[in-house]
């Protein structure tokens, strides 16, 4: 995960020095004056610029010049430095830290507790297998109160392939309605009732920003304005793209520009979730790779072994005799394992779970009559 952690670092002080503007920086007015009226407003304005080349264009000399490129670069490094933080307060930040739950306790498990945020996590299977049934359950459920455990917060769906469905994702929109009633039920408090009370059908929807993509470009445009839109929207907790690879699995004849463009994105993604503090979700396909050796096949994730450096956590969705499971083939703090899911009316679900539901129904309707 080294790669990752030095892209992050080397996003967030790129960040910094762009946006740091030059009416802040330690320059004496005059020359701060001088450097705006030829064009220069951030610190990004004098990249790839010496100090001759200044000199002329800001009518400066040459010992100002130079003074002006140290105090921007100055500037950068006492940024970058001044946003390290202690391994104690990192430690602490994860201890307190909410994960999305899922609703299906074997994979709540798998996952030390849902999908987390400032981190990306890819899901990758075969098709029905579920992996859109995943991201519609994530995105109702990252809106499960704070006062009964959850987030409180929104999600954005960016749709590749036109798989969210609305009446489906109103299905999981009930079910959520009858988890968050049995919570605040099983808590007692008022506030508990008065936050599950909100909890509707409709405000579940309400919540859930849909985008639909239909080609790389549109793809591409779309995640590079997500970052003011999320800051004018902060209840956004959870980012889904389903699926990352489906407009470049196909007539994309440039590879160099597709592996480009893959690669800003998933910068992007992380930069994105550790900036805002949310949960970057992916939905990848499967493809066949035939070993070189005894030309044996296998289905691996779309997009090659580079990609599979994008994601914190990887987890691949399988059938097993009939029965849906998800493997936790990669993630930096916990263990590799599998847990069984169903797909049912009102989402992702335990199998145990689910049994049991069956059983209070039956025992519900003899009861009855």
């Amino acid at each position: 995960e080294l790669r990752i952690v030095l892209a992050l670092a080397h996003c967030s002080r790129k960040m910094n020095q762009n946006y740091q503007e030059v009416a802040s920086l330690a320059l004496p007015p005059t020359i701060r004056q001088k450097l705006q009226s030829v064009g220069f407003r951030k610190a990004s304005d004098f990249r790839n610029i010496g100090p001759v080349d200044l000199s002329k264009e800001a009518q400066l000399t040459h010992q100002e010049a130079l003074e002006v490129l140290e105090v921007v670069q100055g500037e950068a490094a006492h940024l970058a430095i001044r946003g390290a933080r202690s391994a104690s307060e990192l430690l602490r930040m994860e201890q307190t830290r909410r994960s999305v739950a899922m609703l299906c306790p074997e994979l709540d498990q798998l996952l030390g507790g849902g999908v987390s945020p400032g981190e990306v996590t890819e899901f990758c299977g075969v098709p029905g297998i579920g992996k859109t049934q995943v991201g519609m359950q994530l995105a109702v459920s990252v809106q499960i109160p704070r006062q009964l455990g959850g987030l409180g917060g929104q999600a954005v769906y960016i749709d590749t392939e036109g798989s969210l469905v609305p009446e489906r994702v109103a299905d999981m929109a009930a079910g959520l309605v009858k988890e968050v009633q049995l919570r605040a039920r099983r808590c007692g408090t008022q506030s508990a009732q008065e936050a599950a009370a909100e909890v509707t059908v409709e405000s579940v929807l309400a919540r859930i920003h849909y985008f639909r993509v239909h080609n790389a470009t549109e793809q591409r445009a779309l995640l590079n304005s997500l970052g003011p839109f999320l800051k004018s929207h902060l209840q956004v907790k959870l980012i889904v793209v389903d699926s990352i690879a489906f407009h470049f699995r196909q007539d994309f004849p440039d590879m160099s520009q597709r592996t480009k463009i893959l690669n800003e994105a998933s910068l992007l993604l992380m930069n994105l979730a550790h900036t805002y503090s949310l949960a970057v979700v992916t939905m990848n396909q499967v493809t066949t790779r035939v070993s070189a050796i005894g030309g044996q096949s296998a289905l691996v994730p779309a997009l090659g072994e580079s990609f599979a450096h994008a994601c914190t956590t990887r987890i691949i969705l399988f059938w097993r005799n009939g029965q849906r499971n998800a493997n936790l083939h990669k993630s930096p703090r916990l263990p590799q394992g599998v847990a069984s899911y169903i797909v049912t009316q009102d989402g992702i679900r335990g199998e145990i779970e689910d049994k049991n539901i069956q059983r209070k129904r039956q025992y519900d309707d003899f009861l009855q009559g």
